[in-house]
């Protein structure tokens, strides 16, 4: 990182700090979901202030009216929706919620009112699926950046399900109605007017048609269950088949994967599971960032062409998410909490001797994360033949092919270097092209706050807040850009196939493993003891959804929760990362458990 965008990402991490109170209170939970008043945190290297804003920070995702949202109830329950603030689906009380105006409405972490100048929206966040809890010995701890033990599809199959129930059930709608439609809008004790529930039920028929085919199109014979997702299906889906109006694009998304964790990510080379994204300039970041809130529910709008566009119009909130990323370059890997779990005499000894098989076995392509604001991490890439792993995921990414439609020869980004695009692509190459025409729009969004009796100086701040991070933010990857000499843009979205087309999985260095399991790229592993043995002695089937720590083994407990994991099933094989090479054959009982003490530490 060149000193300039040093100083430019300490400005604007200064920018970014939202006002909180100094104390946490327990968030509401069910009963008997946590062990304790908690949450606890790990020193990551974030204040109070940087962590309640990456809860809530929206990136211009838009499910659907925030007041729609607040008010559906339960599928064959008249219970709100949100009442148990989504924890049903493993989502996490926002520890923060109430200290800050945008959050006040019982709303998980991650999940977060969107505002533009087309309304208010229900929206997901980085954090629904980048925090996680661990319950260890009594005590809860919140883990940021942590892959999230949350069930996507669950919460999407339940929404579509409220939706249609609300839209066929004249009870349920007329209560929706009146939760949704403003009082002052209707007489004195008479409800919502004809006209107005006409409208409504208008609307909400189109988004319940409209959620329904997203859902079945989401659906898979192999369930993905918590703690995992396919990104790329989801993103290939949203994007080529949803956004740009063609069903024949829509294919299973058949191949979840865990939800990678982020300290450090900012540094890496390259980034996703299989290692096609490039992520060293700012412009590259912002275009993985943008793919992903495009699968989760950012609005694009894709139209046929008159002249060559220079730019897609987007809800992704381009400056949102680069300050995110700006602030996930300073979050730290958590390490081993002693003082809730302190290690014996003997753990210390055993994790001394296995650095040893670390540095014989693990280092080549884990390597030790170096530290600094300077730092670049070059990660490895390692062919499916050699590391044996489920190979769905890679193969999917780089099969997945995609009908171009109205975007057919255009070029995108529009540059003399950027070649037309095909009648048929790869969904790779086609999604690359449509992140590069959402980055290009203006970066301006949002309405201007207005209205009786606002705060006119909390406009202003608000306004000129908005307007320092909109400069800091196109300043941030000019400088990136021009430093790459024009290159980086091109190689980031259209120039990138020889290295898309590699079927590899990433290897990065283990800082911080010990909070993250289950392992391998689609969490096929219960714990970091049986990754450490042949794939002929790992469990077949186990149990996903506890957050209770096995201190023992290194993951999570696997004898409860609520979702068999069967490895048996396509995309689900625990085989790989076995062998001479990674030493499960050759360590003995003794020297496995000593590298698995070196792994806590690191």
């Amino acid at each position: 990182m060149t000193g300039s965008r040093a100083a430019r990402a300490a400005a604007l991490t200064a920018m970014i700090l939202v006002p909180v109170q100094a104390g946490l209170r327990a968030a509401d939970r069910e009963p008997g979901d946590r062990p304790d008043g908690g949450p606890h945190f790990l020193d990551q290297s974030w204040t109070s202030q940087e962590r309640a804003w990456f809860y809530g920070a929206s990136q211009g995702s838009q499910i659907m009216p925030y007041a729609w949202f607040m008010s559906l109830e339960r599928p064959d329950d008249d219970r709100l929706f949100v009442a148990d603030g989504l924890a049903r689906f493993g989502y996490l009380p926002n520890p923060y919620d109430g200290t800050r105006g945008s959050n006040r409405s019982g709303l998980p972490i991650g999940f977060v009112k969107d505002v533009d100048d087309r309304g208010e929206w229900i929206g997901m966040t980085c954090a629904a699926c980048h925090v996680n809890r661990i319950d260890l010995r009594g005590r809860s701890i919140l883990i940021d950046g942590g892959p999230a033990d949350a069930d996507m599809f669950a919460f999407i199959e339940e929404l579509g399900r409220a939706l249609a129930q609300t839209r066929d059930d004249g009870a349920r709608f007329e209560r929706f109605a009146r939760r949704v439609i403003p009082a002052e809008l209707s007489a004195p004790g008479a409800g919502p007017s004809e006209a107005d529930r006409r409208r409504l039920r208008v609307s909400l028929t189109r988004l319940a048609e409209d959620f329904s085919r997203y859902v079945a199109s989401s659906r898979t014979a192999v369930p993905w269950g918590p703690a995992r997702l396919d990104a790329f299906g989801m993103i290939f889906n949203r994007a080529t088949g949803i956004d740009l109006r063609d069903p024949h694009n829509i294919a299973p998304p058949d191949a979840p994967v865990s939800y990678p964790f982020l300290w450090d990510t900012s540094w890496h080379d390259r980034v996703q599971w299989n290692g096609s994204a490039a992520n060293g300039l700012a412009v590259e970041r912002l275009g993985r960032n943008v793919g992903e809130v495009l699968g989760v529910f950012a609005r694009a709008d894709i139209r046929e062409p008159i002249l060559p566009p220079l730019w897609f119009e987007t809800s992704a909130d381009r400056v949102n998410l680069l300050r995110i990323e700006n602030q996930l370059g300073a979050l730290t890997a958590p390490a081993w909490p002693d003082r809730i779990a302190p290690r014996t005499e003997a753990q210390t000894r055993d994790a001394a001797a296995g650095k040893a098989h670390y540095d014989r076995y693990c280092v080549s392509c884990h390597a030790i994360a170096p530290t600094g604001a300077n730092r670049t991490l070059t990660v490895t890439l390692t062919p499916l033949a050699e590391i044996g792993t489920d190979p769905k995921m890679a193969t999917n990414a780089v099969s997945r092919r995609a009908r171009t439609g109205i975007l057919e020869g255009v070029r995108m980004p529009f540059l003399a270097t950027t070649p037309p695009l095909a009648a048929e692509t790869s969904s790779l190459d086609l999604v690359a092209a449509l992140v590069a025409g959402a980055i290009l729009a203006p970066l301006d969004r949002g309405p201007e706050p207005s209205g009786v009796g606002a705060d006119q100086a909390v406009i202003l701040e608000r306004l000129l807040k908005r307007g320092a991070a909109v400069l800091e933010a196109r300043n941030a990857m000019l400088d990136d850009v021009s430093t790459a000499g024009g290159k980086g843009l091109v190689a980031a979205f259209v120039g990138a196939r020889r290295d898309r087309d590699l079927l590899v999985y990433k290897a990065r260095p283990l800082n911080g493993i010990w909070a993250t399991g289950p392992y391998l790229h689609n969490g096929s592993v219960p714990n970091l003891y049986e990754l450490l043995l042949p794939s002929s002695r790992r469990s077949r089937t186990f149990r996903v959804g506890s957050r209770e720590l096995d201190e023992d083994r290194i993951g999570f407990r696997s004898d409860s929760g609520p979702f068999l994991f069967d490895t048996a099933l396509p995309g689900n094989a625990n085989t790989g990362h076995e062998g001479p090479a990674y030493g499960t054959e050759q360590l003995d009982e003794t020297q496995r458990r000593q590298l698995l003490e070196y792994l806590r530490t690191l």
